[in-house]
């Protein structure tokens, strides 16, 4: 059975963990319950990171910014 499309691309992210903690996150259901647990103690709304991964993902508007920012700053 194929594996679902993930709502958004993936990046692998490497995360360090003993033998033990990683049997311990197996247990607790692996990455699913980690994704879970991560979309719910978020201490932001999920439209702040829409908004903040769109705002990055736009290049010219990320240069934009930089540049009023240090305008408003002089």
């Amino acid at each position: 059975m194929p594996r679902p499309k993930p709502p958004a691309p993936l990046k692998v992210r490497y995360v360090r963990l003993s033998d033990k903690q990683w049997m311990i996150l197996q247990q607790l259901g692996g990455l699913d319950w980690l994704r879970g647990l991560l979309e719910k103690k978020a201490p932001m709304p999920k439209q702040f990171y829409d908004k903040e991964l769109e705002r990055l993902q736009n290049p010219a508007d990320a240069v934009f910014l930089k540049r009023k920012r240090g305008e408003i700053n002089d």
